[in-house]
């Protein structure tokens, strides 16, 4: 995992007693961190990094194929949380706000740099940071998935790999909760069909 800049930066600060008895790898609310982080304290938003970042790169990948971009706009994120912290509104949930910003940024990216970038510039994401695939349910269905429009791609992930909500997609996606079920009904088709038609060729192979 690429760790953010932010946080080799010394830390000057007093770790607030909300926090401070938190162990290592215990699971806490995201408000609880999110009130840390507010007061300061870089190591709440180090937890948030931490819990986050497959999660952020993965999406990311979806969206720009190239991991450098992903990771500088992962960093660029937090940087921007940390210096506004005290001014960001998280109205829904923390997972649903650090996706829903670095969509929103790597497409602006990918809309400025769409005559720029080529297949010499991919790069792949080490199997180690990124979902193997058993967890996208064997090579069958990762190939399937991955070769699925992009936004059908990226809601497919969100629903059945994160478990995330309607609304909550539809949120992430910039989009209405009756174009979130609309996308998922034709995503779903989409890897019915391809999915007969992967079977058909298997038989003849």
């Amino acid at each position: 995992m690429r760790k953010c800049a932010l946080f080799s930066l010394k830390n000057n600060y007093s770790i607030s007693p909300d926090f401070q008895s938190i162990k290592k790898g215990e699971k806490v609310s995201d408000r609880l961190v999110w009130h840390s982080c507010r007061e300061g304290n870089k190591k709440a938003l180090e937890s948030i990094y931490d819990s986050n970042y497959n999660l952020l790169l993965n999406v990311g990948f979806k969206i720009v194929p190239i991991l450098e971009v992903v990771e500088d706009h992962i960093q660029d994120l937090f940087l921007y949380i940390w210096k506004n912290r005290t001014s960001i509104e998280i109205k829904s949930n923390m997972r649903v706000y650090l996706l829903k910003s670095l969509r929103n940024n790597l497409i602006k990216y990918a809309q400025k740099t769409r005559n720029l970038t080529s297949d010499e510039h991919l790069n792949h994401i080490p199997e180690n940071t990124i979902e193997n695939q058993n967890e996208f349910g064997g090579d069958e269905l990762k190939v399937l998935v991955d070769n699925l429009p992009q936004k059908q791609m990226e809601i497919i992930y969100l629903k059945f790999f994160q478990n995330f909500e309607g609304a909550e997609i539809a949120e992430i996606m910039n989009i209405s909760i009756g174009t979130a079920y609309n996308l998922l009904s034709r995503a779903i088709r989409n890897l019915k069909k391809n999915a007969g038609l992967l079977t058909v060729f298997c038989i003849f192979i």
